[in-house]
């Protein structure tokens, strides 16, 4: 049995603490306020108060509610709502390359270890993913489509995913068609694509600062210069440092993540994403939008892609942090490149693999991925303010937190006395990853800032290990006080 899965189906107790979530992270219900009673409570939602006890219990496990001896249950008041928001990069941006990045790579590499416990590396817990669905998709595609997925998947790719992926464009504001796409391996193959198809060795490519590791790697490979823009912890991308800086810099393109950033977890509203695009478009700059997160908004409506505003973005995206980042399932929708895309393409990895795409397009077309997503937005909201919460209680005072509106990463700024990579190294050593704030930066800038993934669940290993990660940034501080 998945983990996910309807919500209706849920045990009865945790639909009740889902709800008194809601009301809580809405304000309607307020740090201190008293909750009713259990009997109370029971008599309130019709239920019997062994239930009521199991949904305040889980609302106790999840930091939202204290009990008082005698007295009875309390909204508990939250540390993390008054930890300020972490603070944004230079705001005079000049262009870099990513020579830095080197003596890091050692870091980077033990992101996927598996015998530390995993606050660095950005993946969901597989105990939150549709495997056993996806298992028996496979196994259904297996006996009946054997010719379609045992032969070479050429591109475009497959063509029932392709029409998925056209049907799902009209929740992003897009109306693209199957043709539209190209199936990659993953979201950075779509990411190299795009880059490679507008630019040439030497040009200079405007990033977010800080930015995934990954464009990193891309732009070094490609051997293209970097012009980071910083970003608001709550806008996202700040507009006016970029006009002034693309009035002085002569750029290629664009490669952004403006729907719940990757490592700050901020979202773009519509009015500032429709200006970015005005702004790249009279000046003839290529857009490549990296959408990875785009269907992991915590609450409301999925955020519009810039390709809503602009259809020549190239929208690139995956199933990596919905579905598993092993079945490597990514697209691009290139616009007025996919000539220059397709060749790239073919003369790359050439094909795709076919068993996995038959089988998501089948679990897409049935209403699944719908279903689990419902689920998962809730969870990892859950997650993320579960571990704002405790990273809160186990750090240092001086600390800032990012509050993401999607996704499942936390940008953490510490006091600047810590240097995050050696901070790495001890946590390393302590059986813990975190990612390091210079990864994400063309300079090696965010050098006391840390990344903390929230996709796995938080149990006792993992709030274990966030206890361990503040006594070892307090060490520090001691040390160097």
């Amino acid at each position: 049995m998945t983990a996910l899965g309807n919500s209706l189906t849920d045990p009865l107790y945790q639909q009740l603490a889902d709800t008194l979530e809601e009301m809580i992270q809405h304000r309607s219900l307020r740090p201190g306020d008293r909750m009713p009673s259990l009997r109370q409570f029971s008599r309130q939602r019709r239920v019997s108060v062994p239930t009521a006890l199991q949904a305040y219990a889980m609302l106790e496990d999840r930091g939202l509610l204290e009990a008082r001896p005698k007295s009875g249950y309390y909204v508990r008041a939250s540390r993390a709502d008054t930890v300020r928001p972490p603070s944004a990069g230079s705001q005079s941006p000049r262009v870099a390359d990513y020579s830095k990045l080197d003596p890091l790579t050692a870091i980077l590499a033990a992101q996927n270890a598996p015998d530390l416990v995993p606050l660095g590396v950005a993946v969901p817990d597989p105990r939150n993913l549709p495997e056993a669905r996806m298992a028996r998709e496979m196994s259904a595609v297996a006996r009946q489509l054997r010719k379609e997925y045992s032969s070479y998947d050429f591109p475009p790719g497959c063509p029932p995913l392709r029409t998925e992926l056209a049907r799902r464009s009209l929740e992003w504001g897009c109306a693209l068609t199957p043709d539209d796409f190209i199936l990659t391996i993953g979201c950075t193959e779509a990411l190299a694509l795009a880059l490679h198809a507008v630019c040439e060795a030497g040009d200079t490519v405007v990033v977010e600062s800080p930015t995934y590791f990954g464009i990193a790697t891309v732009l070094q490979e490609l051997r293209l210069k970097a012009l980071p823009i910083p970003v608001d912890a709550e806008r996202g991308l700040n507009l006016d440092v970029l006009e002034q800086a693309l009035r002085k810099t002569r750029v290629a393109a664009c490669v952004l993540i403006p729907s719940f950033h990757n490592p700050v977890g901020s979202c773009m509203s519509d009015q500032d994403k429709l200006r970015l695009c005005q702004m790249l478009a009279k000046r003839e700059i290529p857009i490549i939008e990296d959408d990875i997160y785009g269907d992991l908004q915590h609450a409301g409506p999925r955020p519009r892609c810039l390709r809503a505003f602009d259809e020549n973005v190239i929208l690139c995206s995956s199933f990596s942090k919905t579905i598993a980042p092993g079945l490597r399932l990514g697209y691009i929708a290139p616009a007025r490149w996919k000539d220059r895309v397709m060749r790239l393409k073919q003369t790359t990895t050439l094909a795709n693999a076919g068993l996995p795409s038959y089988a998501l397009a089948a679990y897409l077309r049935e209403g699944g991925y719908e279903r689990y997503l419902r689920k998962a937005r809730g969870i990892y909201r859950q997650q993320v303010n579960h571990m704002r919460e405790l990273l809160a209680h186990a750090l240092p005072e001086g600390i800032a937190l990012s509050k993401p509106q999607g996704g499942f990463v936390l940008w953490c700024e510490l006091p600047p006395q810590i240097d995050a990579v050696q901070l790495s190294r001890s946590a390393q050593r302590s059986g813990i990853s975190i990612a390091p704030g210079p990864l994400f930066s063309p300079r090696g800038e965010f050098s006391n800032f840390m990344r903390i993934n929230c996709g796995y669940r938080i149990d006792a290993k993992i709030e274990n290990a966030v206890m361990t990660l503040g006594k070892l940034a307090k060490d520090f501080l001691r040390r160097r006080g």
